[in-house]
Parts: C-alpha cells; structure tokens; sequence
C-alpha cells in the first residue's frame, strides 16, 4: 500500500515537473517575440522622428 503510494506521488510529482518546464518554456518563447516586437516597435518610432527632425531642419 504505502509503495502504491509513493508510486503515484512520484508520477504526480514528475507530471507536476513536466508540465512546468514546458509552461516555462512557452512562457520563455512569448516573451522572447513580446521583445522582439517592441524592439521592432521602438526602432519604427525611432527612424519616424529621425525623418520628422530632418524635414524640419530642411524646410523654410
């Protein structure tokens, strides 16, 4: 009984280990693209105002 026991709560406990490293990694991944885009995101911005001084500069 006790080794019936244990059994599960070893399965329980490596279902529990599982299932958190891929949890993690999914997280790991959605957040590594979040970046990217925001990286993306922010270099868009950047060359927008670039261009927006340089019209500026030039104009009358």
């Amino acid at each position: 009984m006790i080794g019936l026991f244990l059994s599960e709560a070893f399965l329980f406990a490596a279902a529990a280990l599982i299932g958190f490293a891929v949890g993690w990694r999914v997280f790991a991944a959605f957040a590594s693209e979040r970046k990217r885009a925001e990286e993306r995101a922010i270099e868009q911005l950047r060359q927008a105002l670039t261009e927006a001084q340089v019209r500026r500069a030039r104009a009358p």
